[in-house]
């Protein structure tokens, strides 16, 4: 990017960044997460660095916060407020650890580190003031008098909120601390404004749906600037405090973060006292991963941890930059959500034909993982997002989900860029794409199409259907290409030498690829029913016919192959042994017998899988298939319980606390193979909440709404 470019991309990011701060920190509104303001904002830094003449003092990153509206009075800070610099993986803590002994010119130097919570809140300013009448020292205590509540604001000057942080039950009014020789006149203590999850909630239930908030964080920003203090007092929040002037540090002795903390909480002040004191960044980051497991089962959001060095000396050494200490870092839990460049739009052709249409990006690290693609889904959507190639977008990723394009930054769009056309033709084979009626997906009908066979055979061997490690991408198109393989069945019939005419496919490597289709021939009902690729049979779908359906299962005797590296190229040693088992023709046969209408009516399932099914049965080619595979020895295991009456069809259950002798999963398991759901949470929808020891708030929830509690012993009764 040449400089001309550049000064024009910061000129765009600086003018979003603003549009974004104002939203977020001032009308308490989020158009974008946080994840996305912090991306924008680190391709800016990037740029800056990169051309640091561009650099102006008005720029976001020369500046602390976003400025104010004007709606309540504004107050200067007593000291100027600092933010975090922060921190996403382990190599930039180090570097953090790096630069601190550089800057005290102790190459060894260690410090041992306080990690607190980073709570997803809004940052205030508690100013209590030294009582006037104090001249009369009673008890050699002191009393400080609440006085003010500000926001962070600029840094500089923020919000006067007073009468609604006022409100907070856990905010004392008065503080009585140990008389002190110099005692100061004014306590700014810094922490955090939040609402809990459970209390947002409640919030929300009484708003328009058009009104509700995002998310805890939005609702207390909201809540704190309200003009009105008889409405916050309605809504519950609450604050945690973790900061003290440096003049009142000084002023009490406090030597180090712990003593701070501790000082705050016997002063009466509210501290989450989960803070943690660690001797190096390994126990930072074992305590990192785990609160990371823990974090969506605390009462409110955080998005990281703070870490402090714990000797208030030290901070003073070490000082701080133009905006943010040296010597504390916000380590934050890896991005959800990140801005990526769309580089290409490409055609992806399915399984089932479906055309899904890619954008190919920048790369991006999202939740740990570095992306360079994600979905557009169809034609709709891209239209609806206006999504262009050269665009700046938003793309999220949660859990195992694949990547998706979200929203389109259009004040960052550059000139010259056109609207996205959908082709008329599959990019594999040149066929004719459709689109039934009540569909979104273009389809390609051709089933000889390369692509639609690819990523059938793809699917038929992943990780949630037959599962055959060794039979990856690349191996599939090989054995596609050189002819070995032209449908699922073949897989069984492949031989030592077939594996070994294929690219980087040695002794041990074909050994284990034997090994794993031999293991992968007695394969769970509901994977089976999955692996096959029928169109709307997820493995959630695939899950309930398993169970639901009464499957003709028998003692079948199979053929094992002892796989070794002796036999593999001359032949192998077969083992006989008794499995109950469904075979694949039976399949066929029970989904013909059964008839779409008696499918549609399991619970779970209806007319649309039923319709699927249908059409699957009656397909040319699944009976040839189903019988090349009983032919090499393919076998369905019978999934436990299937077949189970659904006495529990449409009942919803809350499992809480350990139960006498059933592991959670085993109760889940019986919950659904006959035909019940299992929900996280008790609302008024929950029928029933089956309890073990240590049930916690789930067992106030279950009381205050009347629903029934079971324990194991009646849960068991209803079962038999």
């Amino acid at each position: 990017m040449n400089r001309t470019e550049a000064e024009s991309r910061i000129g765009k990011l600086r003018e979003e960044i603003w549009r974004l701060n104002r939203a977020y920190f001032i009308e308490d509104k989020s158009d974008v997460s946080e994840d996305v303001r912090d991306a924008l904002k680190q391709e800016l830094i990037k740029l800056e660095k990169e051309f640091p003449e561009l650099i102006t003092p008005d720029s976001p990153t020369q500046r602390v916060g976003a400025p104010l509206d004007g709606r309540l009075p504004k107050v200067k800070h007593l000291t100027p407020k600092e933010s975090l610099m922060d921190a996403f993986s382990y190599e930039e803590l180090e570097e953090w650890l790096e630069l601190m002994q550089r800057f005290l010119g102790k190459a060894d130097a260690e410090f041992e580190i306080i990690c607190e919570l980073k709570i997803d809140g809004l940052n205030i300013s508690l100013i209590y003031e030294l009582e006037k009448s104090e001249q009369r020292e009673t008890n050699q205590r002191a009393t400080y008098r609440y006085a003010r509540a500000v926001t962070r604001g600029n840094g500089i000057e923020g919000e006067d909120v007073t009468h609604t942080v006022r409100t907070i039950e856990s905010v004392p009014l008065t503080l009585t601390l140990p008389k002190t020789k110099d005692a100061p006149r004014f306590l700014e203590i810094g922490g955090e404004v939040f609402m809990t999850k459970q209390a947002l909630a409640k919030v929300n239930k009484d708003l328009d749906e058009a009104d509700r908030f995002a998310n805890p964080r939005n609702a207390a920003a909201g809540t704190v600037r309200q003009l009105d203090p008889k409405a916050a007092a309605e809504r519950d929040l609450r604050m945690f405090c973790y900061s003290l002037d440096s003049g009142a540090a000084d002023a009490f002795e406090i030597k180090k973060q712990q003593g701070l903390m501790e000082f705050l909480d016997e002063a009466g002040l509210p501290v989450h006292r989960g803070w943690k004191i660690v001797k190096n960044l390994r126990q930072v980051q074992a305590l990192f991963e785990k609160i990371g497991k823990e974090r969506e089962t605390l009462p409110f959001d955080i998005d990281g941890l703070v870490l402090k060095v714990n000797d208030r000396r030290t901070q003073r050494e070490l000082g701080s930059t133009a905006k943010a200490p040296r010597w504390a870092r916000a380590y934050k839990f890896p991005a959800e959500e990140k801005t990526a460049q769309v580089l290409d739009i490409v055609l992806q052709v399915g399984r089932t034909g479906a055309i899904t249409p890619v954008a190919h990006l920048s790369p991006v690290l999202i939740a740990g993982t570095t992306v360079t693609r994600a979905t557009l889904h169809n034609e709709d959507e891209i239209g609806r997002l206006d999504v262009r190639i050269g665009d700046t977008v938003i793309v999220r990723k949660a859990g195992d989900i694949i990547p998706e394009v979200m929203q389109v930054l259009t004040n960052l769009r550059t000139d010259g860029t056109k609207p996205f056309h959908f082709p008329k033709k599959c990019p594999s084979c040149g066929t004719e794409l459709i689109r039934e009626v009540g569909e979104v997906a273009h389809r390609c009908p051709n089933p000889r199409c390369s692509a639609v066979q690819q990523e059938r055979l793809e699917h038929f061997v992943s990780r949630y259907a037959f599962n055959i490690e060794g039979l990856g991408k690349e191996t599939i198109e090989a054995l596609l290409r050189s002819g070995f393989i032209d449908d699922p069945a073949d897989i069984f019939n492949l031989t030592a030498e077939d594996l070994m005419q294929l690219p980087l496919f040695k002794d041990k490597k074909t050994e284990n690829a034997l090994r794993n289709i031999e293991r992968a021939k007695q394969v769970p009902l509901e994977r089976f029913l999955f692996g096959l690729g029928i169109r709307h049979v997820g493995r959630e779908t695939a899950d309930l016919l398993a169970r639901r359906i009464a499957w003709p299962h028998r003692k079948l005797t199979v053929k094992e192959k002892n796989v070794s590296a002796q036999t593999t190229l001359f032949g192998a040693e077969e083992i006989e042994r008794t499995v109950h088992a469904v075979r694949p023709s039976d399949v066929q046969k029970t989904i013909r017998r059964l008839g779409p209408e008696a499918i549609a009516a399991l619970n779970g399932i209806g007319d649309v899988v039923a319709e699927a099914l249908s059409g699957w049965v009656e397909d040319d080619e699944t009976e040839p298939l189903l019988q090349k595979m009983e032919e090499a020895g393919v076998v369905c295991l019978q999934t436990e319980a299937a077949g189970s009456k659904q006495i529990f069809a449409d009942k919803v259950f809350v499992l809480t606390g350990t139960l006498p002798t059933l592991s959670r999963e085993d109760a889940r398991q019986m919950i659904k193979d006959r035909g019940g759901k299992v929900s996280g949470s008790v609302s008024k929808q929950t029928d029933y909440v089956l309890e073990g020891d240590d049930a916690g708030q789930k067992h106030d929830d279950a009381v205050k709404l009347g629903i029934e509690i079971l324990h194991e012993e009646q849960f068991r009764s209803m079962l038999r």
